[in-house]
């Protein structure tokens, strides 16, 4: 067996084929010795490492113990096209329906499907990691080791084969055979020119695209396995291929691994394995290291508010699909799994409905997407049996879940009753993300404010960022991605500047390195938060120029007065000179400076973002990338000041044409009636919808003397407090002691 390995290998790599040649092994015997050992390889090994105890391997026993091992090959493709299938659920009398009810859907796989025919490849499924907007068509063979665009991700994505199920979507639901056919060569292909070999680590055998792959090959399988393509010396190949898959994956669990997304999807890809090869004798043990190893991944990577630690949305909804997966299988196949998976798969969904945008797309965190979290959100609720998801979800099973969860239980699913959360603003105090929204409709207003930062590698430097979205817009945005190469991209859409934070003497809170790297990380401290019916309040201190030689402090506090106003304060301490900016980073161009202040420009339902104090204003072209691989034309505002000692900002947030709003910045006094300095304590006070809203922020108490402030002949002695006054009544908010 061993030699006819070694065969094999040199046959599929040219350069050891032209060495046999030159040996004087004339090319036509050579290859008809290699098609013989091959096949003879594939066909030995895969009854090696079956388990024929398993009793529906009867048949193929028999025949293997009688030397009939072509018979025996047969009888194992009767055997995977019977057995159930663990993701496809629609029947083939569904077609029709799924056709009628999915004509989008349809219309895509197939498109995609001629696509791979022609060896035109574009990654463009909604939960691709890494999308591409301009496709690559291989002239003759493909070759799996290219990488045609510099990005080597791209390489990646080739290896992935997600696009072999649309392959097989498009067999299941047109019935031509040629699908099946290029799922047969492309398989074959990919077998031939990828050896398990240590050359090919860093690009085709990644060990978390090895995971990947094991699920899209399966899935893939379950849609052409009755093709008359798929012949039983096919199966032979692929089985082995996937076992090796599986023999690597489990090979070793190192400790990147296990703190890495890396570590769960390769082994959410041996998992899939272990059921979908539950012939094997490795099976069960693969099944248990499996679940074993993903409890271990999940228990020290997802907090206890349900966020991924790398802080990236993108990235916590692949581990998120994993689990989903795992819950989905495990109720099919009546496994037990860990009640840490089963805690984790409801905190991890829950987290998507905290920071699910009111268009129900998920905000652009760390190296994220703008991806509509409704599709998986669905699979949630029908795994979860949970109402509540249900309503951040469709209404009815979407395209993809209708394959995975069947027509029977899409019937089922309507009559679920959709509940809304019984929680609107929350603070997500493990990885620092608060999320404040008006309500549960796709007409609120939400604002998501970032006071922590946790990892470097998909975490983007965002302390103190904020995203705007209301009356079914984008206003306010994270710049996202756009790449992962190592260039000045990558810096400039990780980068503070790009972000809706604060910064000093134009430098980026952290300190880029590469990629995946910082040099000197900035960290905040002193997060707090508090909610209330009518209004949401949070602060943090950010330590990241500490390091310079004269350091300062930056604080950022926030207070959104529902429904669409937002007051923000932010501080800088220090001793010398410095040029202290406010970053605001739009998702378009349509910005401009406006009476002292910045406005929007669309045709109705402006923001305008109004200083209370002097401040100098400039508008700059920048950058929006909504998905990886793609950025679009947009302006960034800087608002600076250059000063000396203690220097505030006093921001203003609203919409004119909806909220008539007049402000003022208000003295503040000590108990001796003496006016108070801006950098011990400040206050600004709005009148809108009938009433006035004065917030007084102690930036610090000079001296025990004055420990109480007045403000409007009002007594006040705590560190952040607001005064809602309507007609002659006034009720006095105490937001920070």
């Amino acid at each position: 067996m061993g030699n006819l390995r070694i065969v094999y290998h040199c046959v599929i790599r040219k350069t050891e084929t032209y060495s046999f040649i030159s040996s004087g092994i004339r090319p036509l015997l050579f290859m008809s010795f290699f098609l013989i050992a091959i096949h003879t390889f594939s066909q030995s090994s895969v009854f090696d490492k079956l388990d024929f105890k398993n009793t529906h391997l009867k048949k193929v026993n028999n025949s293997y113990q009688n030397k009939k091992q072509k018979k025996a090959l047969e009888e194992l493709l009767f055997v995977f096209r019977k057995k159930e299938n663990l993701y496809l659920r629609i029947n083939p009398e569904d077609r029709g329906y799924v056709k009628l009810e999915h004509k989008t859907g349809v219309s895509k796989s197939i498109n995609t499907a001629n696509e791979v025919l022609k060896n035109y490849f574009l990654f463009r499924d909604e939960w691709d990691m890494e999308k591409t907007n301009v496709p690559y068509q291989f002239k003759k063979e493909i070759n799996w080791q290219i990488n045609p665009f510099g990005d080597i991700e791209w390489t990646y994505m080739l290896n992935r084969h997600k696009f072999f199920i649309d392959l097989g979507k498009a067999y299941y639901l047109t019935e031509n055979e040629k699908y099946a056919k290029a799922f047969v060569a492309q398989v074959e292909h990919w077998i031939a020119n990828n050896p398990l070999e240590e050359r090919l680590k860093n690009t085709s055998w990644r060990r978390i695209d090895a995971g990947i792959r094991c699920e899209n090959w399966i899935k893939a399988f379950e849609y052409v396995k009755n093709s008359k393509h798929i012949t039983p010396e096919f199966l032979a190949r692929f089985l082995n291929t996937l076992y090796v898959h599986g023999e690597y994956i489990n090979s070793e669990f190192t400790d990147f691994s296990r703190t890495s997304n890396w570590g769960i999807l390769e082994y959410h890809g041996l998992f899939n394995l272990a059921l979908f090869l539950e012939e094997f004798k490795m099976a069960s043990q693969w099944k248990f290291d499996a679940i074993e190893k993903l409890t271990a991944c999940f228990e020290l990577q997802i907090l206890d508010d349900g966020n991924h630690w790398e802080h990236s949305a993108m990235y916590h909804n692949e581990i998120f699909h994993c689990i989903l997966n795992l819950k989905l299988l495990a109720n099919q196949k009546n496994i037990a799994l860990s009640e840490i998976i089963k805690k984790k798969a409801i905190t991890m969904a829950y987290a998507n409905v905290k920071w699910q945008k009111p268009n129900f797309h998920q905000p652009l965190l760390g190296d994220s997407d703008d991806t509509d979290l409704r599709g998986l959100l669905t699979l949630a609720s029908n795994v979860l049996h949970d109402s509540v998801l249900k309503s951040r979800a469709y209404a009815v099973l979407d395209y993809e879940n209708l394959f995975l969860l069947g027509r029977a239980q899409n019937e089922r699913y309507q009559k679920l009753e959709a509940t809304n959360p019984d929680f609107l603003s929350v603070y997500q105090k493990n990885s620092g993300d608060f999320y404040m929204r008006t309500s549960w409709d796709e007409d609120a207003a939400y604002t998501s404010l970032h006071l922590k930062k946790l990892g470097c590698g998909h975490c983007h430097d965002n302390i103190f960022h904020f995203n705007l979205y209301a009356n079914q817009r984008d206003y306010l945005v994270d710049a996202g991605r756009y790449t992962y190469v190592n260039n000045k991209w990558r810096e400039f859409f990780k980068s503070s500047i790009n972000h809706n934070t604060l910064g000093v003497d134009n430098l980026a809170n952290s300190v880029y390195e590469t990629s995946w790297a910082n040099s000197f990380e900035a960290r905040s401290q002193g997060m707090f938060t508090k909610s209330e019916s009518d209004f949401d309040y949070a602060e943090a201190e950010n330590t990241a120029y500490k390091r310079l030689k004269d350091p300062v402090l930056l604080k950022r506090r926030m207070l959104f007065l529902k429904p669409n106003v937002w007051l923000i304060f932010d501080s800088f301490s220090a001793n010398g000179n410095h040029k202290y900016s406010q970053y605001f980073n739009f998702p378009n161009t349509k910005v401009d400076v406006l009476d002292k202040g910045l406005i929007t420009t669309y045709k109705k339902q402006n923001l305008r973002i109004q200083p209370v104090k002097h401040v100098d204003i400039k508008l700059s072209d920048s950058w929006y990338s909504p998905e990886y691989n793609l950025k679009q034309k947009s302006i960034k505002a800087e608002l600076s000041t250059v000063s000396t000692g203690f220097t505030s900002f006093i921001s203003l947030l609203y919409f004119p044409e909806d909220t008539a709003l007049t402000y003022k910045k208000i003295p503040v006094y000590d108990r001796f009636d003496a006016v108070v300095d801006d950098k011990y304590v400040e206050a600004v006070s709005i009148t809108f919808l009938d009433k006035e809203y004065t917030l007084v922020v102690t930036h610090d108490s000079p001296a025990p003397k004055r420990f109480f402030f007045k403000v409007h002949g009002t007594f006040i002695r705590n560190e952040v407090v607001l005064i809602e006054k309507k007609e002659k009544a006034s009720v006095i908010h105490i937001i920070k002691e």
